[in-house]
């Protein structure tokens, strides 16, 4: 199949060595997307009246933090806190009406009522991340190109096979989406490779980290380490997807 605009990040993504192409990916949409929010995007009044609503999770609130660039991310925490600051304005009258309120044994309390509308009112401003929305918003688009991919390019198809499997989390996401995107004679060609795929990595990978353990029994200190020397962070990411260890942001 002619290589498109389209599936190029796809293909890339599983020409690099690693245990989940789709991780590869999300980790460069992170980066970008972070990069994009204290940059480009300080010029642009839609997205920065966006951001002050909706916010960031603590996670990439923590890669803002750790870029060199303090004044755009300050810009951004003093509209996004002023916007939430507006939002429980609304519950002043609630909070004096409260100081003053008196249940008794047949007055039922306002408190249940007023705690239950706070909490809706925190979770709206604690559960958005314009990060996190950007990365799923184009990580959908992936899975369907992964997707047809598979089912219309030969190519792609060896280097599913070829490749180390993905992560728990986008074997998941694969599974979810299959027989969405796919014919049911593909889905189900699909989800056995994809299952016989992560069977096979998953073994590798449980091979790796028990010589890991076994080498620090002092009768195999001079084993080889071969591909086991970084078991521990390869099997965490192999579990729960892709996890930030490394410094380069720092700088």
């Amino acid at each position: 199949m002619k290589e498109k605009i389209y599936t190029i990040p796809v293909n890339d993504a599983y020409d690099t060595d690693c245990e989940c192409p789709l991780c590869h990916l999300e980790d460069q949409l992170e980066r970008e997307a972070v990069d994009y929010e204290l940059g480009a995007a300080m010029m642009e009044a839609d997205h920065r009246e966006q951001s002050d609503k909706t916010g960031f999770c603590r996670r990439h609130f923590e890669m803002m933090f750790e870029k060199p660039n303090k004044l755009s991310l300050a810009l951004v925490l003093d509209t996004h806190l002023e916007k939430i600051r507006k939002e429980l304005e609304k519950f002043d009258a609630a909070a004096k009406k409260l100081a003053k309120d008196k249940p008794g044994l047949f007055k039922k309390s306002g408190a249940s009522d007023a705690a239950a509308e706070v909490s809706g009112a925190l979770s709206s401003i604690l559960d958005g991340c314009m990060v996190c929305e950007k990365i799923d918003h184009t990580m959908n688009r992936y899975v369907d190109v992964l997707l047809y991919m598979w089912a219309n390019d030969p190519a792609f198809r060896e280097k599913f096979d070829r490749s180390k499997g993905v992560c728990l989390k986008h074997f998941k996401v694969l599974a979810d989406n299959a027989c969405k995107s796919l014919s049911a004679k593909d889905a189900s060609q699909f989800l056995s490779a994809l299952i016989l795929k992560e069977k096979s990595e998953l073994e590798r990978m449980q091979a790796d980290i028990h010589k890991f353990t076994v080498k620090f029994d002092y009768r195999f200190k001079d084993m080889e380490w071969g591909t086991a020397y970084d078991a521990p962070i390869r099997t965490i990411e192999k579990i729960t997807s892709y996890i930030r260890h490394d410094e380069e942001d720092k700088d």
